[in-house]
């Protein structure tokens, strides 16, 4: 009875490990692995040793799609090794009762370094890509930004999932000075400069922004860069996604015919394989339809920053809110406040009935500096006012833009907080 306890103790930790500490990592393995159900990638793969692990590590890892699934994948077959062990144990003769708990050892260790990987222990950094990875792909807004105020991201990806977040709660501009922001990288990045697996995330963001043509190039530089050739099922799907945006649909065709071969994805593929061509049903459709009124149009993006894109996007479609909250956002990070001023003038009345805290905070800062006797050019909340002013008076009667009176609230949740810290940092960079 004891031994049955034991086991099922034993299972109920590793349900509850990979279901909610090691969530992330199960997302992780999934979109690195694509297993189809048919007789073609079966002999693909059991032409070698490696081919015939790599078909059961696949069909396994599909089953991460669904947490709860793989999780009790994942404790069903650490229960059946442990059990294999003990009859192993019977069969030489060892099967006391003292051995009994030395035959969860294989699973353990099987556990620790196939589930987890190495770099994933040891490497900060990583470990934080694959979480927030997992979070922006479930669409896990709340738990980015209180995971992000709790503890500031050590990397890049994390501050942009952060302000993705905020973008798609439409906070983005309110709040995006509560949490760490380290420059205009912060809301969008060049894939060469990111690490491979914030490919997946920047691949998102740039997707639902409108900026299709380099949503479909950071998953295909992910695509590229898989091991062993690999597919993904989610790499796989944003491609067709893109196609489908773009009107190309026989390579949209392609992709999706891949993903109706597959257990989780077969069923978006079928439904939309089934309208392919049909310009109506797609324009009806409440996500990618929507998507094709904002998209950018230009197909020459790669040689326009980042800011004249999404300039380009706001003015071809107003109604593309989250593309002109970054588009603002990255101009404050820029510092550029006289833009920042022009276009918010622009924007206004096409998209803000209310201009954000953030964007009056540092339209009142500006024009204190520059345009002391001038009246402000657009409505500040009384508050708001009054608190930029005091910041501002604060660094001018000590002459030092760390002073620690401005690291507490509000002043250090505001813009000018972070308009000082990146204009000291610059300096000290000039230096």
């Amino acid at each position: 009875m004891w031994k049955g306890l034991l086991t099922m103790v034993f299972a109920i930790a590793v349900y509850i490990l990979c279901l909610f500490p090691y969530r992330a990592l199960m997302n992780y393995h999934e979109q690195r692995h694509l297993f189809r159900w048919n007789v073609y990638y079966f002999q693909e793969q059991c032409t070698s040793l490696d081919g015939l692990g790599e078909y059961v590590v696949s069909w396994i890892t599909q089953f991460f799609y669904i947490g709860w699934l793989g999780a009790a994948v994942i404790t069903i077959l650490a229960v059946a090794i442990q059990q294999v062990v003990w009859l192993f144990a019977g069969a030489i003769r060892l099967k006391k009762a003292y051995v009994y708990p030395l035959t969860f050892i294989p699973s353990v260790l099987l556990f620790c370094y196939t589930f987890i990987p190495q770099e994933y222990k040891n490497d900060p950094q990583f470990r934080e890509a694959v979480e927030y990875d997992y979070l922006v792909r479930a669409q896990k807004w709340n738990r980015i930004l209180a995971k992000s105020y709790n503890h500031p991201p050590v990397t890049m990806n994390g501050i942009w999932c952060t302000n993705f977040a905020l973008g798609m709660k439409g906070m983005l501009l309110n709040n995006m000075f509560f949490y760490k922001q380290d420059g205009p990288d912060g809301l969008l990045m060049d894939a060469l400069r990111i690490q491979p697996l914030a490919l997946y995330s920047i691949s998102d963001i740039s997707f639902e922004i409108g900026m299709i043509n380099s949503a479909e190039r950071f998953a295909f530089d992910i695509k590229q860069r898989l091991p062993d050739n690999h597919k993904s099922g989610r790499v796989y799907k944003r491609l067709a996604e893109a196609n489908l945006v773009n009107g190309h649909y026989k390579v949209a065709r392609r992709y999706m015919h891949v993903l109706q071969s597959t257990l989780f994805y077969r069923n978006w593929a079928n439904h939309y394989i089934a309208i392919l061509g049909d310009e109506q049903a797609i324009n009806r459709d409440a996500r990618y339809g929507a998507l094709r009124t904002k998209r950018q149009k230009q197909n020459d993006q790669l040689i326009y920053a980042k800011d004249q894109i999404l300039a380009q996007m706001v003015k071809e479609n107003p109604e593309n809110k989250l593309a002109a909250d970054y588009l603002l956002a990255y101009t404050m990070l820029r510092l550029d406040l006289e833009k920042v001023t022009q276009l918010t003038l622009g924007l206004k009345d096409k998209v803000y009935q209310l201009v954000p805290k953030a964007v009056q905070e540092s339209i009142a800062g500006y024009w204190i500096l520059s345009h002391p006797n001038d009246s402000l050019p657009i409505p500040i909340n009384k508050d708001i006012f009054q608190t930029t002013a005091s910041y501002l008076s604060i660094i001018n009667k000590t002459g030092n833009m760390r002073d620690p009176s401005l690291d507490v609230p509000p002043y250090n949740q505001s813009y000018w907080h972070y308009h000082t810290q990146a204009t000291v940092k610059l300096k000290q960079q000039r230096q």
